[in-house]
């Protein structure tokens, strides 16, 4: 297994993951036209990093990451961390524990002084396996959504 961050011609598994994290709701699904002008745009964005992990020669999650700039904590950056996905087929086979500690070098390496993520209240089992990593459920959070 392999995490590596993403590269150009990742852009459709990564899309595949997208419509899986999606789970059915439109609003959430990745958009198709524009995507690779897109997807160029956020793998060249300063501190942004998209994650693939790679098993059986084939991308099966991913983690999108942006390290933060930050006046407070010491001038410390911080992380946060988005569109974490592991094909569900390949669940409970080290993908998720491999992005996850992958994620937590690069946070360590740019000395960040905390990683940041939102995951839905019915997500129990990914709260559990967050868990695991250190991550607790300290705060509430709040989201605004536009059309």
């Amino acid at each position: 297994m392999t995490v590596r961050p993403a590269s150009e011609g990742d852009l459709d598994h990564v899309l595949r993951l997208y419509d899986e994290l999606a789970e059915g709701g439109s609003a959430s699904l990745p958009i198709r036209h524009g995507a690779g002008a897109r997807y160029a745009e956020l793998r060249s964005q300063p501190g942004r990093l998209l994650l693939v992990a790679e098993a059986g020669g084939a991308v099966r999650g991913t983690a999108d990451l942006l390290i933060v700039p930050n006046l407070t904590n010491g001038g410390r950056p911080w992380m946060i961390i988005e569109n974490v996905i592991v094909d569900g087929r390949f669940r409970r086979q080290g993908i998720g524990k491999a992005l996850m500690e992958a994620v937590i070098r690069r946070a360590v390496t740019a000395n960040c002084y905390k990683i940041q993520f939102l995951s839905r209240k019915d997500r129990t089992d990914a709260h559990a396996f967050y868990g695991r990593f250190g991550f607790e459920s300290l705060a509430e959070g709040f989201r605004r959504y536009f059309e």
